[in-house]
């Protein structure tokens, strides 16, 4: 047999296979009408932790200078931004300063946690803004990051495996300083969190 004909021959017979296939389908019940999915854009939704006057870590210029750029690199970009208040009422609202910058942002939310853990609180807030339950990406930042940030990184990162997370050292800080073991040690133990050190970037 030459090889052109060999060919036709296989094509021939492979499409009686998969004609077979589709017999053998429809006669399971199977349906074999293409089913359409429609892709769905995953968003990074960004989380302010706990930048409140009743912390001290918060009241950094150099901290609260990187936080205003990821605020503002999600507003240009029309993406979330959910501020985490650790009991407002005592800690006091998040800084003046960053709420005017978010002054009538439409993808804000503000929710109160009174735990370090604030996951429960932020997830429901993503589904909120986003009005669906994943796929999202998240970029978490504020104070303290061997605390409330760090807490609530891990609660996310065990309720949501599969979301990606990234954590930017410089936008956040705690009474220890930006330099402590959790960058080298507790996020990076996480399996889907990634840390920005210093000026890195992504």
């Amino acid at each position: 047999m030459q090889l052109m004909e060999f060919g036709i021959f296989l094509t021939t017979n492979r499409k009686k296979i998969m004609n077979k296939e589709m017999h053998q389908a429809e006669q399971g019940g199977l349906s074999l009408t293409p089913v359409i999915v429609e892709a769905q854009a995953v968003e990074t939704i960004l989380v302010v932790i706990d930048m409140q006057p009743g912390y001290p870590a918060a009241l950094d210029a150099v901290t609260q200078w990187f936080v205003k750029q990821e605020i503002q690199k999600q507003m240009e970009q029309n993406l979330p931004v959910i501020l985490v208040e650790f009991d407002a009422h005592e800690m006091g609202e998040t800084l003046q300063s960053l709420r005017d910058l978010l002054a009538g942002y439409k993808r804000l939310k503000v929710v109160s946690k009174s735990q370090n853990d604030g996951s429960t609180e932020v997830i429901a807030a993503c589904r909120i803004l986003t009005g669906y339950d994943t796929p999202f990406r998240l970029r978490v930042c504020g104070v303290n990051s061997d605390a409330c940030v760090l807490e609530t990184v891990q609660g996310l990162s065990e309720k949501l495996p599969l979301t990606s997370i990234v954590v930017p050292q410089d936008a956040c800080n705690c009474l220890t300083g930006k330099e402590n073991d959790v960058w080298v040690e507790d996020f990076p133990a996480l399996l889907n969190v990634v840390v920005e050190l210093h000026a890195r970037g992504s």
